[in-house]
């Protein structure tokens, strides 16, 4: 080889180089192959597990009605009035939010802790571009009377 074709490989190496530096450092796609491609399969999916949960829910407040109107007068105001002294409670807790955590476990935590109801929910609201790799190391104070967009705003540091 020439001098003058080793220097113009040595150059067109130095620039696509320099070029995928740029693209990776502004978020630019180029047309390789990215995380945020499996993201979205992994959303898509936790979206058919929620609306899946949200159908058997559906369901089971259907019977949960049919039940209600077979049994006496007595037994359904004794156990509305149960119902409704528990959703006055309100739980609180303390959320540990450690480097490398994902939005699945945090999900989990506060639904173990009886913060929230459905964690797939708040796992799918992390996943949300807006959250998405925000997850703020600290500890945090939740209690269950916070919506699921309060506490992701917490954890991640986003203004109201």
């Amino acid at each position: 080889m020439n001098k003058s074709a080793i220097r113009a490989f040595g150059m067109a190496i130095f620039l696509i180089g320099a070029l995928l530096a740029l693209a990776s450092r502004f978020d630019v796609n180029i047309g390789l192959p990215t995380k945020e491609f499996s993201n979205h399969q992994q959303v898509e999916e936790l979206q058919n597990k929620l609306n899946k949960a949200n159908q058997e829910n559906a369901s089971l407040k259907e019977q949960l009605k049919q039940v209600n109107t077979t049994e006496k007068t007595l037994t359904t105001d004794s156990s509305e009035q149960a119902v409704e002294q528990t959703d006055t409670e309100v739980t609180s807790m303390s959320l540990q939010i450690y480097s490398g955590i994902t939005p699945y476990s945090v999900a989990q935590k506060l639904e173990d802790g009886g913060i929230i109801t459905n964690s797939v929910e708040m796992e799918l609201l992390l996943a949300n571009p807006k959250y998405a790799r925000s997850l703020q190391i600290g500890s945090y104070e939740v209690h269950s009377a916070m919506t699921l967009e309060e506490i992701a705003n917490l954890i991640t540091g986003k203004k109201q």
